[in-house]
């Protein structure tokens, strides 16, 4: 900590010194070390140095606290899918401004899966068994039962194909 403190000391000092030295030499100079220090590209590096210190200083980030909570949250809940060709139309990841600024973010870490039923958006559970179409397509047992037509039949929404509901097999996962 101690040697860090030192050559940061010696750095200021040295830069004090050749900010000084500018007293002694005019803008149209022909000095290559100083006239660096006259361009016009050194005010926009003042700035943002000047901008830099002064969020050290007070303790504050170069991103908007907005930005910083979004990504926070954004990152629980990303997901493989959510930059795969089926996007899910509830996900906040999957719509286009959010998963512009979650894309350098790292994918959540889920330790235990969970089942979504396609058209519900409702987790499939015991209270709400996975039923698979013969298609292959598998669905929620309460989705399908609300889109269920006259004597039990229902038309897959991904192929229009229509089956018997008893034709339906339960899924079970281990």
């Amino acid at each position: 900590w101690i040697s860090a403190r030192k050559s940061e000391a010696v750095v200021s000092t040295q830069s004090t010194g050749e900010t000084m030295a500018l007293l002694a030499f005019k803008p149209t100079t022909q000095c290559e070390k100083y006239r660096g220090y006259f361009s016009e590209g050194r005010w926009e590096e003042l700035v943002k140095e000047f901008r830099r210190t002064n969020y050290e200083l007070h303790h504050l980030h170069n991103e908007s606290l907005l930005a910083t909570v979004l990504q926070s949250g954004l990152s629980v809940i990303k997901t493989y899918q959510c930059y795969s060709s089926e996007r899910s139309g509830d996900c906040p990841v999957c719509n286009e401004p959010l998963n512009t600024l979650a894309s350098s973010l790292p994918f959540s870490h889920c330790t235990q899966s969970r089942l979504i039923c396609r058209l519900s958006g409702e987790v499939m559970n015991e209270h709400n068994h996975p039923l698979m179409l013969p298609n292959g397509h598998v669905y929620g047992e309460r989705a399908l039962t609300e889109m269920m037509e006259t004597e039990g039949i229902i038309t897959c929404p991904r192929t229009d194909e229509k089956f018997w509901l008893d034709q339906c097999k339960k899924v079970f996962v281990m």
